[in-house]
């Protein structure tokens, strides 16, 4: 069965092949993808590389070679083919040109918060808004720790989260502030009625 890759996976591996400029074993395409903490924000699972690098190899777009060194075991080195370069170019240009959609689980949560009571959903908010603040603060404290390490495009991406964090932080705290002065949830609701 033919399983489509994900537009994350193959960015990520063909632009660190191509930024390799040179053939690199899977352990070190890993290794890159954790000092450059591609995990934290695409969904790539570091387990999946060797299955994904296969059906880029079979696709055409990297080319794998089985070596042995000494008394090792075999291991493949893959390289980005002409096809590949030209994919990363495609895809790098669709990564900036859409727009994607986020979808939050918690939301679900929010849309059935009556079921609940209210003090308990307060808890709850305030737990979450705990949390964020927690997020915030590491996040600020690993941008400052990488600040000299990383380029600025990189730390761009703390960036980036932070104001997601904060944001979700100030809608949180604005929905508990809801919650609280409502005497019901459904105090302000005037469903149609049916003819």
């Amino acid at each position: 069965m033919y399983i489509r890759l994900n537009m994350s996976t193959k960015l990520a591996l063909l632009g660190i092949l191509c930024d390799a400029k040179k053939p690199m074993y899977g352990y070190e395409i890993k290794k890159l993808m954790k000092e450059w903490n591609i995990a934290e924000y695409a969904k790539i699972s570091y387990g999946s590389i060797y299955y994904n690098l296969e059906r880029m190899e079979k696709d055409g777009l990297v080319k794998g070679k089985t070596v042995r060194n000494g008394k090792q075991p075999e291991r493949r080195l893959y390289s980005v083919t002409e096809k590949g370069e030209a994919e990363l170019m495609k895809l790098l240009r669709k990564n900036y040109s859409e727009i994607e959609r986020s979808y939050y689980p918690f939301d679900i949560g929010v849309s059935l918060m009556w079921l609940l009571p209210k003090d308990e959903v307060i808890k709850a908010l305030e737990k979450r808004i705990q949390i964020e603040e927690e997020c915030i603060e590491m996040l600020h404290k690993e941008k400052a720790e990488l600040q000299s390490k990383i380029p600025f495009f990189s730390l761009s991406i703390f960036d980036h989260y932070l104001y997601h964090f904060e944001a979700e932080k100030k809608w949180l705290k604005e929905l508990k502030k809801e919650v609280k002065k409502r005497k019901s949830y459904f105090e302000d609701f005037k469903p149609e009625e049916k003819a």
